[in-house]
């Protein structure tokens, strides 16, 4: 990566950047020699990642923020566009995962998804499209998931703000046009990140581990490459993940066959599915 680069002195806006895809984010985009304002809850986790950058380790603005609490979000966005005048691209990663059925998941925990997954990052595009406007350029990048496009057991109320965010970005894109203003949605296939582990069961206790199937997973270093080349090239959807993705074809030309093909252990089904095909990464 070269730092005379497409993002050579853009201002980058990172959610979620103290982990995960976001954290890889923070240092290719540092490569880049984007300046960076990176924000999550855990402001010594932010630190650690702003320490470890590649180029110009510290450079980065440190924003600690939590999506779910919505009053505060105004006043956050005002501190970030103070930084440096301005925001590029706002990249839109953070979340929280549930994994539950859902008659043993609390309306509560349905509720605060819905708050950090979709009415979160929603407010933080809303309250930026002003300044983009004004500059006459910006791009919203939304790192939504698999389950943005279909559902499957115990993912109910992590499904249905990724559904949402589909619904809104899609709808919103349609009414920038020829504004400048972009919409870059990428959906993660099973990506080698701890997001499991990050999630919450039904009644918000802590799930604690991380899947086999995240362990072996697509490299994260490599999917968010990917996804930096599909941001610069403005792509409006991106897949990126491993062969999993073929679902996302089988979900639009066979629905039926899709919906009988994930009721019962998707992931394992589909670990068995790549081993057939002699399938790794």
């Amino acid at each position: 990566m070269k730092s005379n680069s497409h993002f050579q002195g853009k201002v980058i806006w990172i959610t979620g950047a103290s982990s995960g895809i976001g954290e890889e984010m923070c240092y290719q985009f540092s490569k880049l020699g984007a300046q960076l304002i990176i924000s999550a809850r855990n402001v010594g986790k932010l630190k650690r990642v702003n320490a470890q950058l590649p180029r110009n380790p510290g450079s980065a603005k440190v924003l600690p923020l939590d999506l779910e609490n919505l009053s505060e979000l105004p006043e956050k966005v005002q501190k970030a566009l103070s930084y440096f005048g301005r925001v590029d691209i706002l990249v839109n990663n953070a979340g929280i995962a549930v994994r539950d059925f859902v008659r043993n998941t609390a309306l509560e925990i349905d509720q605060k998804l819905m708050n950090i997954n979709y009415l979160g990052p929603i407010t933080l595009s809303k309250l930026l499209l002003p300044q983009f406007k004004e500059q006459g350029h910006g791009q919203i990048v939304v790192i939504s998931s698999l389950s943005g496009k279909y559902g499957v057991p115990k993912l109910a109320a992590y499904a249905a703000p990724k559904h949402a965010l589909h619904g809104f970005y899609e709808s919103l894109r349609s009414e920038l046009v020829d504004s400048g203003i972009g919409i870059t949605l990428i959906i993660p296939g099973i990506i080698q990140t701890d997001i499991t582990a990050h999630a919450v069961l039904g009644q918000g206790e802590n799930y604690g581990k991380v899947e086999t199937a995240f362990k072996n997973a697509y490299p994260v270093e490599k999917a968010v490459k990917k996804m930096i080349t599909a941001i610069q090239q403005g792509k409006e959807e991106f897949y990126v993940g491993g062969a999993e993705g073929f679902t996302l074809w089988l979900n639009r030309f066979s629905p039926w066959l899709l919906r009988r093909f994930i009721r019962n252990h998707p992931l394992k089904k589909l670990r068995t599915f790549k081993r057939k095909l002699g399938i790794g990464k």
